[in-house]
């Protein structure tokens, strides 16, 4: 396989396998990781920092790194956030965590080397669920909490 890194702030790596775009990948910098995606919804995603008054808390609490993912509609319309992924070392998130709220900085997807690589994705549908859109998000949120998803760069 193939791999071609974009560069910036929305880098989409796509891979192709036998000269057919099988999966797509989107970089989480400045996470080490990228997500494995379909290749048809690839495009239409994009990665900033965690802003404002929320960014600062994230930093406080300790995260060594995050990164919004953003979706553009196929209809006309802004963008929107779709997720969060944190990266944070694990006793940070481990003390973070309370089993009477939800968890503030996401759902722990994998530990790795003394870290905790976590996702928060949306709570409410964002498009309806019968429209290009909708069916875009539906097969995103179906992995975005599955460790196999995500794949370690350098």
């Amino acid at each position: 396989m193939k791999r071609l890194r974009g560069i910036g702030l929305c880098a989409v790596l796509l891979v192709s396998a036998c000269g057919t775009e099988k999966s797509g990948f989107l970089s989480l910098n400045p996470l080490p990781f990228a997500m494995e995606v379909p290749a048809g919804i690839a495009s239409r995603l994009a990665t900033g920092p965690v802003e404002g008054p929320f960014g600062e808390k994230v930093r406080s609490a300790g995260a060594l790194a995050s990164s919004t993912v953003f979706y553009s509609p196929v209809e006309r319309g802004e963008k929107v956030i779709f997720m969060t992924a944190y990266w944070f070392p694990e006793e940070k998130f481990d003390a973070l965590q309370s089993p009477d709220q939800p968890p503030l900085f996401g759902t722990e997807v994998l530990r790795k080397d003394g870290k905790v690589l976590s996702v928060a994705g949306p709570v409410d549908a964002i498009f309806a669920p019968d429209t290009p859109d909708g069916q875009n998000l539906t097969q995103l949120y179906g992995v975005i909490y599955l460790p196999g998803t995500y794949r370690a760069v350098d």
